[in-house]
């Protein structure tokens, strides 16, 4: 007997309170298998996958310390308590 026949053999067994439930389920893997993923070549080593917001905030911190002191001023802000803060901006 094949994994479909089963699965027929099965279906005509449910009660159908949950036939609306496995087809619901059906068509959710169907489309799961379905989607198409971009093309991952890997050359060496270990690879990490993460969601697109997780790749811009990456991107975004790898920029702004690539500008001169930058870093030194993100600390400075970090360890500065509110109450030291400026009410209006230098710039």
């Amino acid at each position: 007997m094949t994994f479909r026949d089963q699965l027929i053999t099965e279906l005509e067994q449910v009660p159908d309170s949950l036939v609306e439930e496995i087809l619901d389920f059906c068509i959710f893997l169907k489309q799961r298998q379905q989607v198409k993923t971009e093309d991952v070549k890997v050359l060496k080593g270990n690879s990490v996958l993460i969601s697109e917001d997780e790749w811009r905030g990456i991107q975004e911190t790898i920029y702004l310390l690539s500008i001169p002191k930058m870093r030194e001023s993100i600390v400075e802000g970090l360890s500065t308590s509110i109450h030291d803060c400026s009410e209006t901006l230098e710039w």
